[in-house]
């Protein structure tokens, strides 16, 4: 999912993403730079943590298809809670 998708889904814009190698679940632990949120002026990084349906949850009919996004939460924060880099800098 790249950051159009990303805003998409949560009706904000996101200008830049922050990966290190420490991360070491970058498909669900994503940490962006968000400009505006539900029309609303944002500067702020989030961490948002997207949980994607495995096999066994289709088919214990906990999701209906293989990488429906099933679960997302999002923290605002200063620090890569990964590598300690103070974002923004």
């Amino acid at each position: 999912m790249n950051l159009i998708e990303l805003g998409d889904i949560t009706d904000s814009e996101y200008t830049e993403e922050h990966s290190c190698m420490e991360n070491l679940f970058p498909e669900s632990d994503r940490l962006v730079h968000c400009q505006s949120s539900h029309e609303e002026k944002v500067n702020s990084w989030q961490m948002h943590g997207i949980h994607h349906a495995s096999e066994e949850e289709v088919a214990m009919g906990e999701a209906e298809y293989l990488g429906e996004i099933t679960y997302h939460s999002m923290i605002a924060v200063n620090f890569c809670p990964f590598c300690g880099k103070k974002l923004g800098t």
